[in-house]
C-alpha cells in the first residue's frame, strides 16, 4: 500500500510537485510518495484555510513536514482536533511576525494545544528551543538544533550600485533597528545602505539610502562591497538574521551584530563579529569606526568568517544534520539535540 509524505512550504504561488527531500531519503522504501506543496503566501487565516483544504490528505500521511510558523500551528491544530495519526515535524521553527499568544491565559493554553501536537521541532539556534518551550509549551525533549546553512548563490546580474565612499549595510525583512543604525552613522565618513521589505518608518539622514525588495543577488553584491554587514535587532525573541549572518560569512565580510543569544551560535565573537548592546548607537558607531580605521582587521575577520562558513554553514552540512536528526528520531533510537562535533569545537554542552 502506498504511503505519503508531505512537505509544506510558503511561496508566492500555490504549487505541488512530487519531490523527495534528501534528508528524508531514509523513508524511501519504493512505495512512498513524497509531495512538495507550496502554499500561497498571505495572511494567517489564508494559510489556515489552505491547510484545511489539504486535511483529508494530510491526516492519512505517514509524515507531514512544515517549514513555517503559521502553517505549523495550523497543521497542529487540525491534527489535534481530528486526532490524526500522522507524525508532524517542523523544520526551521521561528517567528518572523507576531507570535500566536492570546492575552487570556486559558486562550493561550488552547492555542498551545496545537503546538503540543508537534512531534519534532528543529530550530535554528539553541535559545530558540527554550523560547518556544516557554511560549508554546512544546516539551524540550522534542527539540533539535540545526544551523541554518546554505551555499552562497551567484551574484551575477546584480544591479546594485555601490556607494562611492565606504559603507555599511543593514539587510533584513523584519525586526531590524533602523533608527540605531542611522544614529551610529552620524559623524562618520561613511554611508549606510538599508535593505528591507518596506521603506523605513523613520526619516533617513543624507548618508543613508534605503532599498526595498531587491533581488538576493543585489544583497550579496551589497554585502561583498561593504566595510561590514550590520545586524541590529529590536528584540531577541524574533528573527535574529540567521540568513543574513550566513550570507555575510560566505561573502568574507566582518559583521557588527546585536548581542542577543539567538545569534551567537553562528560566529565567534571578535574573530568573526563585533557585538554591540541592543539600541546602543554609540557602541555601534565605535565598532564601525574601528573597522573603518583598520581595513586589514576587517579583511582578516572576513577571511576567518568564510573559513568557518565552509566548515559548518554549507548546504551539504545542513542536509546531513537534518537527515541525522529525522532518521534517528523516526527509528526511535534517540537523536542528538545538538551536533556533538560542533558542540565539542565550540566548547558547549551537547544538550539543549
Amino acid at each position: 500500500m502506498t504511503s505519503h509524505v508531505y512537505t509544506l512550504l510558503v511561496g508566492p504561488e500555490r504549487r505541488e510537485t512530487l519531490s523527495r527531500p534528501e534528508p528524508l531519503a531514509f523513508l524511501d522504501d519504493g512505495d512512498t510518495k513524497f509531495h512538495r506543496i507550496t502554499l500561497k503566501a498571505g495572511g494567517g487565516f489564508g494559510r489556515l484555510r489552505q491547510v484545511l483544504g489539504l486535511l483529508p490528505r494530510l491526516r492519512r500521511a505517514k509524515l507531514v513536514v512544515t517549514t513555517e510558523y503559521i502553517v505549523a500551528w495550523s497543521v497542529g491544530l487540525l491534527f489535534f482536533l481530528t486526532r490524526a495519526p500522522a507524525k508532524h515535524v517542523v523544520v526551521g521553527l521561528n517567528i518572523s511576525g507576531r507570535p500566536i499568544q492570546p492575552r487570556r491565559r486559558w486562550m493561550r493554553w488552547l492555542a498551545n494545544l496545537a503546538f503540543r501536537r508537534v512531534d519534532l521541532a528543529i530550530v535554528a539556534s539553541r535559545p530558540e528551543a527554550r523560547i518556544f518551550h516557554r511560549m508554546h509549551d512544546i516539551p524540550m525533549q522534542r527539540f533539535a538544533f540545526a544551523l541554518w546553512s546554505f551555499d552562497l548563490p551567484s551574484d551575477e546580474g546584480s544591479a546594485f550600485r555601490r556607494p562611492d565612499r565606504p559603507y555599511f549595510c543593514l539587510i533584513g525583512r523584519n525586526n531590524r533597528d533602523h533608527e540605531t543604525f542611522c544614529k551610529a552613522l552620524e559623524g562618520l565618513d561613511a554611508e549606510g545602505v538599508i535593505v528591507s521589505s518596506a521603506p523605513p518608518a523613520i526619516p533617513l539622514p543624507a548618508n543613508v539610502r534605503a532599498l526595498t525588495n531587491i533581488p538576493f543577488a543585489d544583497c550579496i553584491d551589497c554585502i561583498k562591497g561593504s566595510v561590514a554587514n550590520v545586524i541590529l535587532v529590536n528584540d531577541a525573541n524574533r528573527g535574529a538574521g540567521h540568513i543574513t549572518i550566513v550570507t555575510a560569512m560566505h561573502c568574507a565580510r566582518p559583521q557588527i551584530i546585536s548581542d542577543v543569544d539567538t545569534a551567537t551560535d553562528y560566529f565567534i565573537e571578535d574573530e568573526h563579529v563585533l557585538t554591540v548592546p541592543l539600541a546602543d548607537a554609540e557602541a555601534t558607531r565605535a565598532a564601525m569606526a574601528g573597522l573603518l580605521a583598520d581595513p586589514a582587521r576587517a579583511d582578516r575577520m572576513g577571511a576567518a568568517s568564510a573559513a568557518y562558513a565552509l566548515r559548518w554553514l554549507t548546504h551539504e552540512k545542513r542536509e546531513q544534520r537534518l537527515a541525522e536528526i529525522q532518521r534517528d528520531w523516526w527509528t526511535g533510537g534517540g537523536f542528538a539535540p545538538i551536533d556533538p562535533d560542533w558542540a565539542a569545537e565550540r566548547g558547549v554542552s551537547a544538550q539543549l
